[in-house]
């Protein structure tokens, strides 16, 4: 072997090997916030929660979740984006938040697309179009028929302002020309309670709730907001199946930190969380309660975030969010 292809291989190894080393001496010791800006319960604060062991095991240090509900997530963002740029607080949100929030709340005081760099996409979650049994309906054609019939007056639940539930329930009444009330709840356990009693006409349901109330035939299942239908519910038809083109959109999860941390700090980060979410058992627990697998390489991290949230953007702007 040539010299010189000995130096690249070492060189190769090496830029592998030090943003791991970097990682880890920086939080060797150290506790790590991980800030949930939701309730516990739901699927912000289980995943998290999941991934803090392989994290753990990545980067040497503790990692402790803290929940910060409040805004529709801004104030567990808010929080992170103040804290010391080092490394040792993170947050785990969304593509709502990153994209929609800052159309709801213009007078926030930031804006997560400068404030916060991502260093890991965590899974895509779907939401799932449930009504409950009661209401005999059984497809959406059904429902639609409901919403355009004389004095109809149609509600449907959200997890708070611009959270997926919402910004799918707003979208679908444009794509279906259906009038309907949000009800907004403080998070997802209050609103799946008034759905499962029957006081709601519909929700976009989180895959983990609406898995086991559909299989439990408590509820209904109508269509899955996924770009694939979900081997949990492979009967449940997409919204693109059904004709609904424009809500070809993927709701995914990621970790962030201030955008003023270290750049080294950052691609060890980037590093240590790449490992994290493809580790087996995080992979299969997630899976269990409907999360898709949604690997980003660090690479293409940013050219990612960023495309999605403009696409998301335009899709909030095109049906009418906007602050309240």
């Amino acid at each position: 072997m040539h010299l010189i292809t000995r130096w690249a291989l070492v060189a190769a190894a090496l830029a592998a090997i030090l943003p791991l080393q970097v990682a880890a001496q920086q939080g060797a010791g150290k506790i790590m916030t991980l800030v949930v800006s939701f309730s516990e319960g739901g699927p912000t604060d289980f995943m998290a929660r999941l991934l803090a062991r392989p994290l753990e095991r990545e980067l040497g240090s503790q990692v402790i979740i803290d929940n910060r509900p409040g805004a529709s997530g801004n104030i567990g963002t808010k929080q992170v984006i103040a804290s010391k740029p080092d490394g040792l607080t993170l947050v785990h949100t969304t593509i709502a938040m990153q994209a929609i929030n800052p159309l709801m709340y213009p007078n926030q005081g930031f804006n997560p697309a400068r404030d916060l760099v991502s260093v890991g996409i965590t899974g895509a979650l779907p939401n799932v179009l449930v009504v409950h049994p009661s209401s005999g309906i059984k497809t959406i054609a059904e429902l639609i028929a409901k919403g355009k019939q004389k004095n109809a007056q149609l509600n449907f639940a959200t997890f708070g302002p611009g959270s997926s539930p919402h910004f799918f329930g707003v979208l679908f009444e444009k794509l279906t020309q259906v009038a309907a009330m949000p009800i907004a709840y403080k998070g997802s356990g209050d609103a799946a309670n008034d759905m499962l009693a029957g006081r709601i006409d519909y929700m976009f349901d989180s895959m983990t709730s609406a898995t086991a109330n559909v299989n439990a035939e408590k509820l209904v299942a109508l269509a899955i907001t996924s770009p694939q239908r979900s081997a949990l519910l492979p009967n449940v038809p997409t919204l693109k199946e059904l004709g609904y083109d424009a809500a070809d959109v993927n709701f995914w999860l990621m970790l962030q930190v201030p955008s003023k941390t270290p750049p080294e700090i950052v691609t060890a980060l980037r590093q240590a969380v790449s490992k994290a979410v493809q580790d087996p058992e995080y992979k299969k627990n997630v899976a269990a309660r409907g999360v898709e697998n949604l690997y980003v390489p660090p690479d293409r991290l940013d050219t990612f975030v960023a495309s999605e949230t403009q696409k998301w953007r335009e899709t909030a702007m095109s049906i009418g969010i906007k602050a309240e």
